[in-house]
């Protein structure tokens, strides 16, 4: 027991360290490159506007652009187009020795599987409809052109995206002027260009594009640009589209306002960063643009030599002395739909550049610093804005706070003498406490940050999921307590072989196991990503610090350990969500009345989409998901069931649930509440939600840590590990006892007890192991949503377990082959739904029950024998 205590100290002592890993984050690094080489040894390296390339087979491709090598264009100098490619790699540019099929700039390109898909263009003679892929051959150090099938016209000055196979270019010039043109190129399969319908609104060229998700869909933004036509004036735009690719539909989405103030971009660079946001590097706001261009139009119209001369002096002043264009670095919230400034810098950005992300890092290559006048800069930027130092104040609280949770775990550990008192707190454990556990670790870090991270998105059209769990509660009060308690069982699976036989209940005990190792992977993660925010410290080690102190004081401590740090966790989750809805309130200029009114007028508490839908979270797919999964849960899941048979009396058993039910509707309020109340937070400040968020679910974490005082928010993150612990424990202690009495004690059925409780304790440590393990592999994975995936593993692994319950407590006809059949039956229907159909996840569960019901049941009529019947 001193190795243990002392271990447990070594562990919070690191906790406490922490700070050292906690350094202030710049909001932005911005590095230079290599400028681009000139074309020959000869002559001076002046870059390029309109230049086409991306990053390819771990090289940066530059290529093509226009400029003035023989002066300024008001002095005289002719703009020249090349054909040159350049090529960046171990840290220099080289020019290639090979060219473009044409001198070309001012073209479309994004980056392929394949290589840079290069569309359209124009050079001194033409306007291209030309479309070519330029990819670089490791192997040969070179690069390989290929042509595509053309544009359906000739376009310059466009924009393009790729989004699921397809290729989009939107707008552009021909030699009419703007366009309103909209096309896309499937990538796959017969390679050939499709009309779409044109983007309303004015025609638009050197716009910039991005694709980033919404509260609803995945939509493409177009933004700024010009609309002009061949020897008229052009109009300068503020405003911005959308196009929703699922149900293909445009938007006006209004102006580019900040600080209430319209603003123009034009030939602007633009990145998708993070889960929800838009970044817009400079742009031309068109104030000296348009002056130039009322010039350029009265000299073509002026006969006098006075005027002409006074308009030239104009001109040439304005272009000696532009100032250059904008330095600003634009946000785009697409979720609160708000823009504001995230950085200016200190020197100007670039227009008509060259620019493409690589991995985390954002390049603009080349391109124009003022009218005429290009630069070969070539330069990275990364969005950082992420981890404040975190305090020492903070972190000694969330050390105490750890320290107390694995202490509970030691007290506990003297008292397990037997694995009755392991898995089932030997009788000594009173209804509320485990009443109180059922809610917490239903609760669980899924639940304090996942759901106001929904809300926060989307709305309240999930809140019904947690009122099944409510509705669900006389079925389990009197259909399923019962059944358990007459059997004198220790897992709920033990009942399925007492109905059926043992491959019934070895189905459900692994299925349970299954998803149980899910569950941990996700509950573990969540908590680890917003430490990660929060400090800084990578996932990874948040993770394994946190998996090692909740695998230590479960595998000792066993169930009475699990629900009085259950019983902890609640006080703490529950008080400190309650306060954060109070301060978000006091913090926001709006009146609580104007919050409503505004939040609602955004649909924010959408809360029954009434479709008749089944692909979308519409009411009824919420609804009958919802209690088909709160069956599945709280009636077969080992980690509920446990708490169950801790009590002695059916009447302590259901007082048990009734504590979960009253609990869940104000809390399942207080945090849908929270989401709403942080959109509008983040709706009256943008800049305090920071773009370099990558995961909706680390929002409720950023506001925690940035906003609340020091000392409360550490005492919140500290309870959001210990949800996270609190759930993982149970899911540790539960699967441990499925695996002794369900598989162990089956095949060793003489097992001394003393050794089965050191059996036990080694399968925690195993089950907490493999956990870890998943915890980090998801780390590393794309997953927007974890509150998603938990459903989908809920549905996927237990679904047909729920329709096996119900099979044996209310039919008598069902019986183990036929039920096993339908089993079978049912996880190929539930397989074949999830792969091959649009059906919702949340549907899945239900599928599941349903089908295993229905089929078990016509199974079982089709073959009868002799097993046991229902012991109803």
């Amino acid at each position: 027991m001193k190795k243990i205590l002392k271990t447990t100290l070594l562990l919070v002592i690191l906790f406490l360290w922490m700070p050292s890993f906690s350094q202030e984050i710049s909001k932005l690094d911005v590095a230079d490159l290599p400028n681009l080489p000139a074309e020959t040894s000869t002559s001076a390296s002046i870059g390029y506007a309109g230049m086409l390339g991306g990053a390819h087979n771990g090289v940066l491709l530059a290529a093509g652009g226009a400029n003035f090598p023989e002066g300024l264009p008001w002095e005289g100098g002719k703009k020249v187009w090349t054909d040159a490619i350049f090529i960046y790699e171990n840290g220099q540019w080289r020019l290639s020795s090979t060219t473009l099929p044409m001198p070309l700039g001012y073209s479309a390109s994004v980056a392929t599987a394949q290589g840079i898909l290069c569309i359209g263009g124009n050079n001194e003679n033409l306007i291209s409809d030309q479309v070519f892929l330029m990819a670089y051959n490791s192997g040969s150090k070179e690069v390989g052109i290929t042509e595509y099938p053309k544009l359906p016209e000739p376009l310059a000055f466009s924009s393009a995206v790729v989004v699921d196979d397809f290729v989009y270019v939107v707008g552009g010039t021909n030699d009419k002027g703007s366009t309103n043109s909209f096309y896309r190129l499937s990538l796959k399969g017969q390679q050939q260009w499709e009309k779409l319908a044109d983007f309303p609104g004015p025609a638009r060229a050197l716009h910039t594009t991005a694709v980033q998700e919404t509260q609803t869909t995945k939509k493409l933004f177009v933004i700024g640009g010009r609309d002009e036509s061949v020897g008229q004036k052009s109009e300068a735009l503020t405003s911005y589209l959308s196009y929703d690719f699922k149900n293909q539909i445009w938007a006006d989405e209004g102006d580019l306002l900040i600080k209430d103030a319209s603003r123009v971009l034009m030939g602007a660079s633009a990145e998708v960063m993070g889960s929800m946001h838009i970044m817009v590097y400079g742009g031309s706001d068109a104030v000296l643009f348009d002056e130039l261009e009322n010039i350029g139009l009265d000299l073509a119209k002026v006969g006098t030599d006075t005027i002409r001369n006074q308009l030239t002096s104009r001109r040439d002043d304005i272009l000696n002395t532009h100032p250059g264009f904008s330095n600003d670095i634009l946000a785009y919230n697409t979720i609160t739909k708000k823009w504001f400034v995230y950085a200016s810098l200190p020197s100007k950005i670039p227009v008509t550049a060259l620019s493409f992300k690589n991995n985390n890092d954002f390049f603009i290559v080349s391109g124009e610093v003022s009218p005429g006048i290009r630069t070969s800069g070539v330069q990275s930027f990364k969005i950082a804005d992420a981890a404040h130092p975190f305090g020492i104040l903070n972190y000694s609280i969330l050390a105490i706070y750890l320290l107390i949770s694995v202490l509970i775990g030691l007290y506990f550990a003297r008292k397990q003498k037997s694995t009755e008192d392991y898995f089932v707190g030997g009788g000594r454990i009173p209804w509320w406490a485990a009443g109180l556990s059922v809610f917490g670790t239903l609760l669980s870090a899924i639940t304090f940050m996942a759901i106001p991270a929904k809300a926060f998105v989307t709305d309240w059209s999930f809140f019904f999921l947690n009122i099944t769990a409510i509705l669900i509660t006389p079925l389990i009060a009197f259909v399923f307590i019962p059944f358990f308690n007459k059997l004198k069982i220790k897992t709920a699976y033990e009942y399925l072989e007492d109905r059926f036989n043992y491959a019934a209940r070895a189905f459900g005990s692994l299925s349970f196991i299954l998803f149980q190792l899910g569950r941990i992977g996700i509950v573990l993660l969540l908590p680890s990503l917003a430490i990660s925010i929060v400090t800084g410290i990578p996932v990874e080690t948040s993770i394994l610090i946190m998996g090692v102190l909740c695998i230590f004081y479960t595998t000792f401590g066993g169930i009475e350990a699990v629900i009085w740090t259950d019983v902890m966790q609640v006080v703490v989750l529950l008080g400190g969500s309650v306060l954060a809805v109070a301060w978000i309130m006091m913090h926001t200029e709006t009146s609580f009345g104007d919050m409503i009114t505004y939040a609602s007028d955004r649909d924010k508490f959408n809360i029954a989409n009434m479709d008749f839908n089944f692909t979308e979270s519409t009411f009824w797919v919420v609804f009958i998901g919802g209690l088909a999964s709160a069956m599945v849960t709280q009636g077969t899941d080992q980690t509920i069931v446990q708490r169950y048979l801790t009590s002695s009396s059916v009447k302590d058993s259901q007082k048990t649930l009734y504590t979960n039910a009253v609990l869940t509707l104000p809390a399942t309020i207080i945090f849908f509440g929270i989401g709403t109340l942080l959109f509008m937070f983040y709706s009256e400040m943008p800049s305090k939600l920071s773009p370099a968020i990558s995961n909706n679910d680390s929002i409720f974490p950023w506001y925690i840590v940035r906003e609340l005082p020091k000392g409360v928010s550490g005492l919140l993150v500290a309870g959001i590990f210990s949800a996270a612990m609190s759930s993982i424990s149970s899911s540790l202690n539960s699967v441990s006892t499925a695996y002794c009495n369900d598989f162990h004690l089956h095949f060793r059925p003489k097992v001394d007890d003393r050794k089965l409780l050191r059996i036990a304790r080694v399968a925690t440590m195993v089950t907490g192991v493999l956990g870890v393990l998943l915890a980090l592999w998801m780390a590393s994975s794309e997953i927007k949503s974890l509150w998603d995936q938990f459903y989908r593993f809920l549905g996927l692994f237990t679904g047909g377990l729920g329709g096996m319950f119900l099979l044996g407590m209310l039919t008598k006809k069902a019986n183990a082959k036929g039920t096993l059949m339908g089993l079978v039956v049912s996880a190929l229907l539930i397989w074949y739904v999830s792969v091959f159909t649009e059906i919702n996840f949340l549907m899945y569960s239900f599928l599941g029950v349903a089908s295993c019901f229905i089929f078990g049941y016509a199974f079982s009529l089709m073959f009868p024998n002799k097993e046991k019947g229902s012991i109803v």
